[in-house]
């Protein structure tokens, strides 16, 4: 059996190491920007595929599994963004707004991947500058005070 010294000492070890290891030292302003900046990240992607696409650069089959895999991770994204903790500088709308979005840029990405299998040029090109529209409303959302 261990001594009773050395035991405390073992468990106050334990507490810090949980502790470390649950303190990943970012805040919450922090962690939004992260998954904004993927965010925007598969929001280029789609738009470059779609537009690759429309100038029947990429074949119809990559573009739509590139659309999709941007759709999926969207959502992912969303997931993330429904566990950042809030804080005073995070609140409750900010984040609410946040996940609004993205699920609206993910079903729109969705969308551009249907119209891409309907072969559908002209939809999936209004649709690409209706994403640059939300992408850019996104950013600018991010950087208000």
């Amino acid at each position: 059996m261990a001594e009773p010294g050395k035991l405390g000492s073992v468990i106050n070890c334990l507490l810090i190491l949980t502790l470390l290891a649950s303190y990943s030292g970012k805040t919450s302003v922090e962690d939004m920007d992260k998954e904004t900046q993927n965010i925007s990240s598969w929001l280029a992607t789609a738009n470059m595929v779609g537009d690759a696409w429309i100038r029947d650069v990429v074949p119809n089959k990559y573009a739509e599994q590139t659309l999709k895999r941007a759709t999926q991770e969207l959502g992912k994204e969303k997931e993330k963004i429904e566990k950042i903790k809030l804080s005073k500088d995070v609140t409750e709308r900010d984040q609410s707004l946040l996940l609004a979005e993205v699920l609206q840029l993910a079903n729109k990405t969705e969308e551009i991947s249907r119209d891409v299998v309907q072969k559908n040029r002209s939809a999936v090109q209004q649709k690409l500058g209706e994403l640059a529209a939300e992408k850019l409303m996104l950013k600018l959302k991010r950087h208000q005070p």
